[in-house]
C-alpha cells in the first residue's frame, strides 16, 4: 500500500508540476483561458500569474513526508476549483480552451476534461485522508536492483501506453474532422467557378522538361486540360484521340495532359502520340483545380481564367474540345462522342 500512495504523489506532483510550468510558459493562452473561465477582467493577470505558482508549490509539497498531506490537501482544492469551472462553462453551453497543459496540450474543456480532473481529485483526497507514503529515498533504498528496474520499465510501459492512447484519440479526431470536411466538400460540385483565375502550376514533362500554365497560354489559345494517370483504362481508350487532337488542332487550341505516376509509366504514354504530358507529384493540381476522377477535362481562356466546369469521363471530352473550337456554350453537355472516321481532316471532325 505505502508503494501505491508514493506512486499516487508522484502521479499527481508530475501533473501539477507539467502544469505550473507549461502555464508559465505560456501566460497570453493563460491570461485568455482564465479570462474564458469567467475570471473577472481585473484579476486575470494576478491569477495567471498565482495558479500556475500554486500548482508548482502543491507538486513539491506532494514530494515530502512531510508536507504531502498538505500538498494532497491543496492539490484537492485546485482539483475542485477546475472541476466547479469547467461545469460552470458546461452549464451555459460553452467549452473555452481549458489551456490545462498549456501548449503542450489544450482542448476545449469538456465531459472528458471533467472526468480526468475528478479522477485526480479523487486520487488527491485518497492521499489527504490515508496519509502519506515512504520519503522517496527510504522506498528506494529498500528495493532490490531487480525490483527497481521492473519499476522503471513499469513507468516507461505506462508513459509509452499513454502516449499512444493520446495519439490514437487524436488520430481518431482527425478522421473525423476529415470525414465532416470531405462531406462538406461533397455538397459542392466539381471544378472551380467560371471566370475565377485558374491555379498556376509548373510540372516536369516525362523527358523532365518544365512546363507551366503561363508557358502553355503564351501562344495566346485557350489550353483544354486533361486529366489522367496510368491506372485508368478509359484513360487509354481516350489516349490515341488526344494525340491526333494535339498535333491537328494546335493553331486553334492546346491539350496538356496533367497525370500521375512514374516517367516509366507516363513514357508509355508516348507511344499514343501524346505530347506535353506533365506529372503532378501526387495530386496537387488536380486538388487545385477540384478534380476528383479521371479522366476529366477544363477549359483554361488564353486570359487564364476558367472558361469551362469540369468535364469527366472519357465520351465527354471531345464534345468539350468541339464547343471550344466553336467558341460556344462553356459548359458541354454530355453525350457519345462523334468518332466517325470519315474523309473530312480530324480539325474539321472535330470542330464540324
Amino acid at each position: 500500500m505505502d508503494s501505491f500512495v508514493l506512486g499516487v504523489q508522484l502521479l499527481l506532483a508530475a501533473v501539477f508540476v507539467t502544469a505550473g510550468v507549461a502555464k508559465l510558459l505560456d501566460r497570453p493562452g493563460t491570461r485568455q483561458a482564465l479570462s474564458d473561465f469567467g475570471v473577472p477582467t481585473g484579476l486575470v493577470p494576478s491569477v495567471a500569474w498565482l495558479l500556475p505558482l500554486a500548482e508548482l508549490v502543491t507538486a513539491l509539497a506532494l514530494l515530502s513526508p512531510t508536507t504531502a498531506r498538505g500538498g494532497a490537501i491543496a492539490a484537492l482544492v485546485l482539483l475542485v476549483a477546475f472541476i466547479a469551472g469547467i461545469a460552470r462553462a458546461m452549464a451555459r453551453g460553452e467549452a473555452p480552451d481549458c489551456h490545462c497543459f498549456g501548449q503542450l496540450h489544450s482542448a476545449p474543456a469538456g465531459r472528458g476534461t471533467l472526468v480526468r480532473n475528478a479522477v485526480l481529485a479523487a486520487l488527491a483526497a485518497f492521499v489527504a485522508v490515508r496519509g502519506p507514503g515512504p520519503a522517496i529515498d527510504t522506498w528506494v533504498e529498500a528495493r532490490t536492483p531487480a525490483e527497481l528496474t521492473a519499476v522503471g520499465l513499469g513507468i516507461v510501459a505506462v508513459v509509452l501506453a499513454g502516449l499512444c492512447l493520446r495519439f490514437w484519440l487524436d488520430n481518431r479526431e482527425l478522421r473525423g474532422a476529415l470525414a465532416r470536411e470531405r462531406e462538406v466538400t461533397a455538397a459542392f460540385p466539381p471544378g472551380l467557378p467560371l471566370g475565377t483565375r485558374a491555379p498556376a502550376f509548373d510540372l516536369p514533362d516525362v523527358h523532365g522538361e518544365r512546363r507551366s500554365l503561363g508557358s502553355l497560354l503564351e501562344g495566346g489559345r485557350p489550353v483544354v486540360l486533361v486529366f489522367v494517370s496510368p491506372g485508368c483504362g478509359s484513360c487509354w481508350t481516350l489516349f490515341p484521340d488526344l494525340g491526333r487532337w494535339q498535333t491537328a488542332l494546335a493553331d486553334q487550341l492546346t491539350i496538356a495532359l496533367i497525370s500521375t505516376g512514374s516517367v516509366e509509366d507516363n513514357l508509355e504514354m508516348e507511344t499514343n502520340g501524346l505530347m506535353s504530358v506533365l506529372r503532378q507529384d501526387d495530386w496537387e493540381v488536380a486538388e487545385a483545380y477540384r478534380i476528383d476522377a479521371t479522366p476529366s477535362a477544363v477549359v483554361v481562356t488564353p486570359e487564364g481564367t476558367i472558361a469551362s466546369a469540369v468535364t469527366p469521363g472519357a465520351p465527354a471530352i471531345e464534345p468539350l474540345i468541339r464547343l471550344t473550337l466553336r467558341g460556344g456554350p462553356k459548359t458541354p453537355t454530355t453525350g457519345p462522342a462523334d468518332v466517325s472516321n470519315g474523309a473530312r481532316s480530324e480539325q474539321q471532325r472535330i470542330a464540324g
